[in-house]
């Protein structure tokens, strides 16, 4: 029986789907007759959109975001960080996360949690204590000089601050 497609010129460097196309067959035959031949799989098995691939990786993407680019390109932007990462070619990064719901640049952290939570209108003052962890500032902690056991007089203690 005589094939019906040449496969002695085909450019077997090329992916699966790119050969199918030009010989007009389908992928999975392709992908036999390059078993039958022992050509082993191509250099860019599993990459998806080797065309799309090749363009980023010569575009000059250091002035440019990912949506800029996919945009350009006509895919995902997922996929475009994927090929900027992995070719580790620099690009604008884009951050859209909120500043946050209160204002922390203006906390005064010399004061308590209460205090500030109280300054900024955060009605939790964990939310203040987990923040100032988060940002590694040491609590202000209030130091009681003079402890008595007994207490005759109900006034509140004489107490200093530590910074």
């Amino acid at each position: 029986m005589k094939n019906k497609h040449d496969y002695n010129m085909v450019n077997w460097d090329s992916q699966d789907v790119t050969i199918a196309r030009e010989l007009g067959c389908s992928r999975e035959r392709v992908r036999q007759k390059r078993k039958e031949l022992g050509m082993g799989q191509s250099l860019n098995f599993h990459k998806i959109n080797v065309e799309i691939m090749n363009k980023i990786v010569e575009m000059d993407t250091s002035n440019r975001t990912l949506e800029d680019i996919a945009h350009e390109m006509g895919c995902s932007k997922f996929y475009v960080k994927d090929v900027v990462t992995e070719y580790k070619k620099p690009f604008i990064v884009v951050d859209r996360r909120k500043g946050g719901k209160y204002q922390w640049t203006i906390a005064d952290w010399t004061k308590t949690d209460k205090e500030v939570a109280r300054n900024l209108g955060v009605p939790n003052v964990g939310v203040v204590t987990g923040h100032r962890r988060r940002l590694g500032i040491i609590k202000n902690r209030v130091k009681i000089i003079s402890p008595s056991k007994e207490r005759t007089c109900w006034e509140s203690p004489k107490v200093e601050a530590i910074f």
